[in-house]
């Protein structure tokens, strides 16, 4: 193994779920069950997250779908580039994700309904590292690779209803779906004496949950979104056969705005996640209660177009909800973005980049640029 992967090796112990070590991995982040990329739009992740639980285009208050008039779909991609340190050394990964596809349409004048897949895990990710061994009087090269892919997806369907101009109730269903496949393959640079040698193992996962939300809107001063997600059952399972069976996360989050400048909004958001209830899936899971703060603002930019074009920023702290160790991994996160309308309102793209830093035990951190980008149209 590389210098680099023994340093981590010996500074943490093994991942509770995966089959190669930390050092393999090449990253902090996606350990355990995996990343939560947030089950946030292009356009709450450019502000730091703070409008979360009142962003229409984010999975995660129901009553939100609401504010969305006419029948809107939506898709979002974020490729990450991460780099993990310890000491002087360091390695760099990079991965790409899908983490939100949304649907949704007003049924009437008080009624909307929505559809929508996120990404509420990842772990997915590929690094390879040297190694030798010595047979007989012969010292072999090789190198050895490590390769992750899967997600945990919330499906979710969501209504909501428009009790007064400025009150909607939601209410969402969750079914969560997915895999990891995790496979290890050592190659030997002889390729005549000595063949790969190929590990894979693949666990699945499904569970369900439930959530309500309520959303105010004073367009003149501002507004206050809540949700909570109360998590059902969560199983992992080899084919069909239930391995174990834990339970779902559970969700809370506010978000608040001022929208008294115009032209401007202001946001501030905290939530929280109980991931413990996970951690009956492995004895050894090393699991963290997840708090996720942020703030951000939207000012109107330059006109573009029929519109203008938005411009935004934030910055974000949470604590990842597992790790190899008993601490917890913070990340903290610096963003910026812009909204583009196009075709004279009836689609927008939504531009954001994150600056994240992480830090880990023995020293090691992990820093990542992520690019997310967000298109919706309304047919």
């Amino acid at each position: 193994m590389s210098t680099f992967g023994r340093a981590l090796v010996r500074a943490v112990s093994v991942s509770a779920l995966a089959v190669v070590p930390l050092g393999a991995q090449g990253n902090l982040s996606t350990q355990g069950l995996g990343f939560p990329p947030g089950q946030l739009s292009s356009k709450a992740l450019s502000m730091g997250g703070s409008i979360g639980e009142s962003d229409a285009l984010s999975p995660l208050n129901p009553a939100a779908i609401s504010l969305l008039l006419s029948t809107t779909i939506a898709m979002q991609v974020e490729p990450e580039f991460r780099e993990v340190r310890l000491g002087g050394a360091s390695q760099k990964t990079s991965v790409a994700r899908f983490p939100l596809f949304f649907g949704s349409m007003p049924i009437g004048t008080r009624w909307s309904v929505a559809l929508s897949a996120s990404t509420l895990l990842d772990r997915t990710w590929s690094t390879s590292a040297r190694d030798t061994q010595v047979v007989g009087a012969d010292t072999i090269g090789s190198t050895i690779e490590n390769l992750s892919d899967g997600s945990l997806v919330d499906l979710r369907i969501a209504a909501a209803y428009t009790v007064r101009p400025w009150l909607r109730v939601g209410l969402g269903s969750h079914t969560y779906s997915g895999r990891t496949g995790l496979r290890t393959v050592h190659a030997f640079d002889d390729t005549v004496r000595f063949a790969s040698d190929t590990q894979s193992a693949n666990v699945g996962y499904g569970g369900r949950a439930v959530s309500l939300g309520v959303q105010t809107m004073w367009p003149k001063y501002g507004g206050i979104g809540m949700s909570y997600r109360r998590g059902g059952t969560l199983s992992t399972y080899a084919g069909s056969r239930a391995t174990r069976t834990s339970a779902a996360p559970d969700h809370f989050g506010v978000s608040g705005l001022y929208t008294g400048i115009e032209g401007t909004t202001l946001a501030v958001r905290l939530a929280t996640d109980k991931w413990s209830r996970t951690s009956g899936l492995s004895p050894s899971l090393n699991v963290h209660e997840g708090w996720d703060v942020g703030v951000g603002a939207d000012v109107r930019g330059p006109r573009f177009g029929a519109g203008s074009i938005a411009l935004r920023g934030g910055t974000r702290w949470r604590t990842l909800p597992f790790s190899v160790g008993p601490d917890a991994i913070t990340e903290r996160t610096a963003s910026g973005g812009l909204g583009l309308p196009l075709a004279r309102g009836r689609s927008e793209l939504n531009v954001g980049v994150v600056r994240a830093t992480r830090s880990g035990p023995s020293g090691s951190s992990e820093n990542a640029w992520t690019l997310s980008t967000g298109f919706s149209v309304r047919p």
